[in-house]
């Protein structure tokens, strides 16, 4: 496979970039302004998060630096619930792909299927209050004041800030020391999720060698109620690169697979896999998580449906 170790370095560069530009965007600007950018009605702050997700070439796991930024910046939740749930399948590339393929009506359904689901998503997730739900962020380290000779008792590496906006940030200290600490943060981000990025690919490429395009086809050929559910189910395990997307759909396409059943697959894949499972349950319930997959797995059947109905 092209792939697996291209893939893999990809993966841990774009993560780790993230990490590094959205430290220093919080440090420069303040989180303060990242939450009243993305604030307002919960709609709005949908719509912002939305956006967000569909200008950024993010899968999943690139997107977790930003989606980790945005909590720790008390974004509202209908705000990075929206960007987490479009990023992977709001994709231009993906779009545009899928418009040769397949034809232009296909792909509006599909943009317009993955967007209201993803508002839709966010607006609920705000209602019931989605944060309480999400596990506690790993401790930050060390508090930069230093303490006089004399003075109070410093603080302990470790010692926990209540929340981002508890207490003034310290003030910007130039560029070099800036990108210094930032890449400080962004190695403790991978520490903490490198070894599950490494279990995520390596899941996803075992089953991806157990479900290859012509599996996939041949089970996607049929009745359209039987293999539109079917591709949903076989998307939601693997994990690809938008590039590696474009051939599998293009391949089930040639086989004579549904338009529906090619939609449905693309959804399922891009919007969820076992690897962003492993990811997403460090940082949220097992129930958030699990919700999170069937709300995935519901809208690749109605976006699947849709196409075939209307194409």
């Amino acid at each position: 496979m092209r792939g697996t170790g291209v893939l893999l370095v990809e993966l841990l560069v774009l993560f780790v970039g993230v990490s590094f530009l959205v430290e220093i965007f919080q440090r420069r600007f303040g989180p303060e302004r990242l939450k009243a950018w993305m604030g307002g009605a919960p709609i709005v702050s949908a719509l912002k998060g939305t956006v967000i997700g569909f200008i950024t070439p993010f899968c999943t796991y690139s997107a977790v630096p930003l989606l980790l930024g945005m909590i720790k910046a008390q974004v509202p939740p209908a705000g990075y619930i929206a960007f987490i749930s479009a990023a992977p399948v709001l994709d231009p590339i993906l779009f545009g792909a899928l418009w040769l393929i397949v034809g232009p009506i296909v792909a509006m359904i599909y943009v317009l299927v993955t967007l209201i689901a993803a508002v839709g998503l966010a607006l609920v997730a705000q209602h019931v209050g989605v944060d309480r739900h999400l596990k506690p962020l790993d401790k930050p380290t060390a508090i930069r004041h230093k303490v006089a000779a004399g003075g109070p008792p410093a603080l302990e590496p470790d010692s926990p800030i209540e929340t981002s906006c508890s207490k003034p940030p310290d003030p910007w200290q130039g560029w070099p020391a800036e990108a210094q600490n930032a890449i400080g943060a962004s190695a403790r981000l991978m520490r903490s999720f490198g070894p599950l990025l490494l279990l995520g690919v390596a899941v996803g490429v075992g089953i991806e060698a157990v479900i290859s395009p012509e599996t996939a086809a041949s089970v996607t050929t049929g009745a359209p109620w039987i293999s539109i559910p079917t591709a949903a189910a076989i998307g939601t395990p693997l994990y690809s690169s938008t590039e590696l997307f474009i051939p599998i759909a293009n391949s089930l396409h040639n086989a004579g697979a549904g338009v529906g059943a090619i939609v449905a697959l693309t959804i399922a894949g891009a919007g969820a896999n076992v690897p962003e499972f492993i990811v997403l349950s460090k940082m949220a319930k097992p129930a958030v998580v699990s919700i999170f997959f069937g709300y995935v797995f519901t809208v690749a059947m109605t976006g699947g449906l849709l196409a075939h109905t209307l194409s």
